[in-house]
């Protein structure tokens, strides 16, 4: 994965011309390495090639303890100075409750903590990450044969987070990422530093087509957040999106639900209305994903229902795409274009659509594709429905 290349690739700068003694750097190199045998893949975008070339392993954990004259891998975390770790690996190591061996005390005196690539993390398991930060900075449970007199007294008086300093990098801004950064409690504050306006992907699209941008009623009084979110978006999606087609004379349609959540919703009422149609997911075996694309290419399927993830880890092109659905706009605006421009490829003599479906609560979503200018239109005007058409 890119975090693994990037650890190897600032290990290796860090130790270049360096005399210090360094144990295990060859079990270091042939784990966290690069193929030399590898190439680049491509047929993939570029942005594909620099996240997944090299060591794709999610699981990992490394402990790293420096002195004056050497540099020490693969240490015990408690004798470490530098942990790296992937949520998956530390969420292992942390484990959960009612599991009989656990340990996190390690995680008491982290005074650095940063969080690399935070957009991926939520393609992959978020909540390993929020499981992870509610074990970090607490008491010890155990002693472990500590030198107390070089513990910090803020540490055992519990305050080890409001001295800790947090560093979040990600690609975009989204609510998931801005609530482990507003849950920050470092006494000297907080510093945020993001673009003050997004230029949208739409230049980007390679085809004429007509893109079809439709808002959801906004949340009444009686609604809560969730229920708007959830329950309202599938409503706006199943009486107001999908009648449009539904004719017998649509076919090829891709319907791309980011959330894996909304996706078993929407799977389990096709499944109810006996509709024709095949699943792509981040669980898709290649087995059925070949089989999958083959059929839909040769008209034998009519919908497609895919997950955000699946484009995320996959990038699969399909064949013969008549028209794509936005169950909600994608977190990634590069999966946008990846649909769209697909439409581009379809032969047949056929109008080829998109239609995204959203609500005013999808601004930061929405910008990453449109633009700052034009988001604003769609969220704040009092037309419900918007046409834009790439030239």
């Amino acid at each position: 994965s890119s975090g693994i290349n990037a650890e190897y690739g600032v290990f290796k700068l860090a130790l270049s011309g360096t005399k210090k003694q360094i144990s295990n750097r060859k079990r270091f190199e042939e784990e966290y390495g690069p193929d030399g045998d590898e190439k680049p893949n491509l047929s993939k975008s570029l942005s594909y090639q620099r996240l997944f070339l090299g060591n794709n392993d999610d699981f990992f954990t490394l402990g790293i303890a420096l002195a004056k004259n050497s540099v020490k891998l693969y240490t015990d975390f408690y004798k470490s100075d530098i942990i790296i770790a992937s949520p998956l690996g530390l969420r292992n190591v942390i484990g959960a409750e009612g599991d009989k061996i656990r340990d996190y005390d390690f995680l008491s005196s982290i005074e650095v903590l940063t969080l690399f690539m935070g957009d991926v993390f939520l393609m992959q398991n978020w909540e390993h990450v929020l499981h992870s930060l509610q074990f970090t900075n607490l008491k010890p449970v155990k002693d472990r044969d500590i030198d107390f007199s070089r513990v910090k007294n803020w540490i055992l008086d519990g305050l080890g987070s409001s001295y800790r300093q947090t560093l979040v990098f990600s690609s975009f801004s989204c609510p998931e990422i801005n609530s482990v950064f507003g849950a920050c409690e470092n006494h000297r504050g907080s510093v945020r530093i993001q673009s003050l306006s997004q230029p949208g992907v739409l230049s980007t699209i390679n085809t004429p087509v007509r893109q079809v941008f439709s808002r959801m009623p906004d949340r009444k009084p009686t609604q809560t957040p969730l229920e708007y979110l959830t329950t309202q978006r599938f409503e706006s999606f199943i009486h107001s999106i999908m009648p449009r087609y539904q004719a017998t004379d649509i076919n090829s349609v891709v319907v791309v639900i980011p959330s894996y959540f909304d996706f078993v919703r929407v799977r389990n009422h096709f499944k109810r209305e006996s509709s024709n149609f095949a699943q792509l997911s981040e669980y898709s075996t290649n087995k059925n994903i070949t089989n999958v694309r083959r059929k839909f290419a040769e008209g034998a399927i009519k919908y497609i229902l895919t997950t955000e993830r699946f484009f995320f880890f996959k990038r699969y092109k399909l064949k013969n795409v008549h028209h794509v659905v936005f169950y909600e706009p994608p977190l990634h605006s590069e999966c946008y274009t990846h649909y769209v421009n697909m439409l581009g490829e379809a032969s047949g003599t056929c109008q080829h659509t998109t239609t995204l479906l959203y609500n005013k609560l999808d601004g930061t979503k929405l910008e990453r594709i449109v633009g700052e200018k034009q988001c604003k239109l769609l969220i704040n005007s009092a037309q419900t429905t918007h046409m834009i058409v790439s030239s």
